[in-house]
């Protein structure tokens, strides 16, 4: 297969996020990061033997939080979030002009779609209201308007079709504190429930009109497939014999077989399993990270990244590797990076590592947010800036990242840094026996969310033994972000014991009270409309240590970044961001 791109600005900058594939996996879009401080939608098509991509113009600068839904006849949906609604519009390649047409507000808490296998339905919306119920919307393919068609008790998430002409959907409910799953036939406007218990709907087969299923059980989370007319879900021996963190990616046309993928540490193994003959095949791939799939009838395709391919989309062979990477310029130009081990207070713990860590000058220990997620195998603007400036990287996932088995995860449950905080702790030691050439010279901090939270925690526990740390996002204590947070977030709270406070000679992970204790020069980055981590953690920090001593800019720098969100790195203006960012940690100037 060939693939031609149409160009959507300096492609070596290029950095895509957001991938969504179309109903039957024709079709894909994206968002692209272009290198100018704006985001591009980008649409992806496989008709034929060639993939294309080309940019998709627009009227309105997209963000982040800008949602895609490509349909098989080469459109784009787009669901934009504002303040309160959500404007829906279709975006078409329109000759090279703008061809953006309005669908209309949908004023709702939230709003998602869902890709139609009817050629006259272009998409579906499923907009769930402060009433609590779910209005699932049809958007005419001729007429681009939204009529809707059934209202569903509590909220609605997840699902596929059922039926190759789209009009059955199974789909999870969640409505007064209890979940079930549920068929909502659309063409009788009526809920049917499924008697499934203990299970969650993830993939469907339209073709043998079934669903895969999870379900929760004592010894774990099984994969099943299950009937909507109530058959005995069938548990595959074979793919419930796979170990690792499992993700099903997608089933094939004809219902037989299902991608799935497999993490292990920082990088991502694919299997195929075989449902009729309860076979899984191992489908080789280079070190990298596989974030979502399509299956089409011409093959299945992959969401994929490395440290030196920035994400996009191939085609696996069962030979080895991608048949064909659809980006002209993968591993030009590009920092590699690598899997390494590091002892720690309770046992190895894996890191990604860019350059010579031993050798380099600068040297930065970076941390992951979550505190529920892991460094990966995968591409990273802001590390390829550091790389390139001459930084070496460690990114280590302590005690408490995923894809390490459920005691690695479970750790920090009840000790938000504790294990964790003595894995970076030990891992600062480790780092400065080892660095002979530039032995005195103590390396820099770097986190995000709950990394930079961590990060400020390491800051404080060694106030001697880091140089700089910048932070985007930090919070100031697990409490005051419960009273401060959003429902998701004081549900992660509650799951993972963020509120218990630490007895131990550093005492409660309070930043406000720790704040005096740091000496590293700091830069702590914040949106201004940060909907995780209200930006008034920072504020309150910097104000805290100005009233310690600390005078800006000689010791600390307080960026707030105007109408940014959660991630202002990966944000319009985030290339600009990571640079002084950059600067910072190189610059050899103290003022």
């Amino acid at each position: 297969m060939t693939t031609r791109h149409v160009d959507v600005g300096q492609r070596a900058a290029a950095h895509r996020l957001s991938f969504r594939f179309s109903g039957r996996a024709g079709r894909a879009a994206c968002l692209v990061a272009d290198g100018n401080s704006t985001l591009v939608v980008e649409s992806w098509s496989f008709q034929g033997t060639t993939a294309e991509a080309f940019p998709l113009p627009t009227t309105a600068g997209e963000t982040v939080r800008t949602q895609l839904l490509p349909a098989e006849d080469g459109r784009v949906v787009l669901l934009r979030h504002r303040p309160g609604t959500h404007e829906v519009v279709v975006v078409d390649r329109g000759d090279g002009r703008t061809g953006e047409q309005p669908v209309g507000r949908f004023d709702c808490p939230a709003l998602r779609a869902v890709p139609s296998l009817d050629t006259a339905t272009l998409a579906w919306l499923v907009a769930f209201r402060t009433e609590g119920c779910s209005v699932l919307h049809r958007i005419d393919a001729r007429t681009l308007r939204a009529e809707a068609v059934v209202e569903v008790a509590g909220h609605l998430t997840g699902g596929g079709w059922l039926t190759g002409q789209g009009h059955l959907l199974a789909a999870n409910q969640l409505a007064e504190g209890q979940r079930r799953l549920v068929a909502v036939d659309l063409r009788r406007a009526t809920v049917s429930p499924i008697e499934v218990a203990g299970s969650a709907v993830l993939l469907t087969s339209p073709r043998r009109g079934r669903m895969l299923v999870a379900t929760a059980t004592s010894d774990g989370v099984r994969l099943g497939w299950a009937a909507p007319d109530g058959r005995p879900v069938r548990y595959p021996p074979a793919l419930n014999a796979i170990t690792g963190t499992v993700l099903p990616l997608a089933v094939d046309p004809t219902g037989r077989r299902l991608a799935v993928r497999i993490t292990a540490g920082t990088r991502s193994r694919l299997l195929v399993h075989d449902d009729d003959a309860d076979q899984v095949t191992e489908i080789p791939l280079p070190p990298g990270v596989v974030r979502s799939a399509g299956w089409s009838g011409s093959g299945l395709r992959l969401v994929w990244s490395s440290p030196t391919c920035p994400t996009t989309i191939v085609t696996p062979h069962p030979g080895g590797g991608p048949d064909d990477r659809t980006e002209p310029d993968t591993g030009t130009g590009w920092h590699d990076a690598r899997p390494e081990r590091f002892d720690g207070p309770a046992g190895p713990v894996e890191a990604v590592v860019y350059g010579d860590w031993r050798q380099a000058r600068h040297l930065l220990v970076a941390l992951h947010g979550g505190p529920e997620a892991a460094w990966e195998l995968a591409f990273d603007p802001f590390f390829q800036s550091l790389a390139a400036a001459g930084v070496a990287i460690v990114a280590p996932n302590q005690r408490g990242s995923t894809n390490y088995g459920a005691a690695h995860r479970a750790a920090i449950d009840g000790a938000w840094g504790g294990p964790d905080l003595a894995d970076i702790r030990w891992l600062r030691e480790t780092l400065n026996r080892e660095r002979r050439v530039h032995a005195g010279r103590a390396p820099m901090l770097f986190g995000t969310s709950y990394g930079a939270f961590l990060a400020l925690l390491a800051a404080a526990a060694d106030p001697h033994g880091w140089s700089r740390c910048v932070v985007v996002a930090p919070f100031l204590s697990g409490p005051q972000l419960y009273r401060d947070g959003s429902p998701a977030v004081r549900s992660l709270l509650d799951r993972s014991g963020g509120r218990t406070s630490l007895d131990d000679e550093l005492g409660p992970r309070d930043l406000l009270r720790l704040a005096p204790r740091i000496r590293a020069r700091l830069l702590i980055v914040h949106g201004q409309r940060d909907d995780v981590i209200p930006v008034g953690h920072s504020r309150s920090l910097a104000r805290r240590l100005r009233e310690t001593g600390r005078r800006a800019p000689r010791d600390f720098r307080y960026r707030e970044v105007t109408g940014g969100g959660h991630n202002p790195l990966d944000e319009t203006g985030g290339q600009a961001l990571r640079a002084e960012v950059v600067d910072f940690l190189t610059s050899e100037q103290r003022g």
